[in-house]
């Protein structure tokens, strides 16, 4: 069986997690600091803070910027349903907005469309290591009180050094799942280079209070988005490799695109050079065919999930026509930093032994 996604966690990981037990470093310590501070010299921010997963580092961003019951979340048709769920557990009114054309990303001018007066915030996503509109956006509504948050969970270190997707919004949040770049198994990121949003989000991670071990003064709404130096061990041992880890997913996505662009049924996306391929995927004329080719072979792949405007807890504003036409068509073929590159080639033979029945 040729899996997925193949990510590894080694035995220099290994042996950090056994270090950090044997020294009593369990819950968030001096091991998430070290763990951090690398995060936030790597990426270019200011201030950084870890918590369990990427969704909650959503959840503790739009907390951050003040998001209240009733407030307006704008996000993108095509994304993780986490995007939606982060600002719905707030009570907030999720306003989904059309993709672009050629490509599943936020489009700027039906987001500026959207814009209400009880619209609180906007979160890009940059799918798939890809760059969306966060630049345009906080110059468009620069006199506007709405903040920006980038869903930068699919693009850790894509981009390049100085403009670092998740860098130009007012928070960053990204994910540290094991189908991500670099895993800690589960964990999360938010970065920002305001102060004033790190300290508020800094309270609000720790219960919103003035100190957990001998808490006097209730100050505001908090919840517990801690990591553990557990993860965080994991973490600093990935990334020692996370080059070697960006290296290896171009590889695999050059060997995709080499091996399947005669084929007419299937198309790439379009992606620029700094846009890091997490995952690669492809438009097929007929996904079904694909994977049912694929399956009987043994190999795994993924199609992307439903719209969000197809969710019956979420509310449709407009239409979705972009969306529509390109959601139905894409699929993630077997990829990741540790995937092996025969596995690639395994893929593009199939498919290309089987071409004329893919339409």
């Amino acid at each position: 069986m040729i899996e997925l996604w193949n990510n590894q966690i080694t035995e220099q990981e290994i042996g950090l997690v056994v270090d950090a037990i044997n020294n009593r470093n369990i819950s968030e310590g001096n091991v998430a600091k070290v763990f951090v501070n690398k995060l936030v010299e790597m990426l270019d921010t200011k201030y950084a803070l870890l918590t369990p997963n990427g969704t909650s580092a959503l959840t503790l961003a739009l907390m951050g910027v003040g998001i209240e019951p009733g407030d307006e979340v704008i996000v993108p048709d095509i994304t993780f349903i986490a995007t939606a769920n982060a600002a719905k557990i707030l009570g907030a009114k999720v306003v989904v907005c059309d993709t672009e054309k050629e490509r599943p990303l936020m489009d700027y001018e039906k987001v500026l469309e959207l814009i209400t007066d009880k619209t609180k915030a906007i979160i890009p996503v940059h799918l798939n290591g890809r760059r969306a509109c966060t630049k345009e956006l906080k110059q468009a509504i620069k006199e506007k009180n709405i903040a920006i948050i980038d869903d930068a969970c699919q693009a850790f270190m894509s981009g390049v050094s100085g403009n670092w997707m998740g860098n130009d919004a007012d928070i960053g949040c990204y994910s540290f799942g094991i189908t991500k770049t670099l895993t800690t198994g589960q964990g999360g990121l938010v970065i920002t280079k305001s102060k004033k949003l790190f300290d508020k989000m800094q309270q609000i991670k720790l219960q919103g209070v003035d100190s957990i071990f001998e808490c006097s003064n209730y100050i505001q709404n908090g919840f517990n988005f801690k990591m553990t130096d557990i993860l965080a061990s994991i973490g600093i041992g990935q990334l020692d490799r996370i080059q070697e880890k960006k290296e290896h997913e171009w590889k695999i996505w050059n060997e995709y695109k080499k091996g399947l662009e005669d084929i007419d049924s299937i198309r790439f996306i379009p992606r620029r050079n700094e846009e890091l391929p997490w995952m690669t995927e492809i438009i097929c004329d007929n996904r079904d065919k694909v994977r049912f080719l694929l399956r009987r072979e043994g190999i795994d792949s993924r199609p992307i999930g439903h719209p969000l405007h197809e969710a019956n807890y979420i509310e449709r504003r407009g239409s979705y026509i972009n969306s529509s036409k390109i959601v139905d068509k894409i699929l993630y073929l077997p990829s990741g930093p540790n995937q092996n590159i025969e596995n690639v080639k395994k893929v593009i033979e199939i498919l290309q032994k089987n071409k004329k029945d893919l339409v």
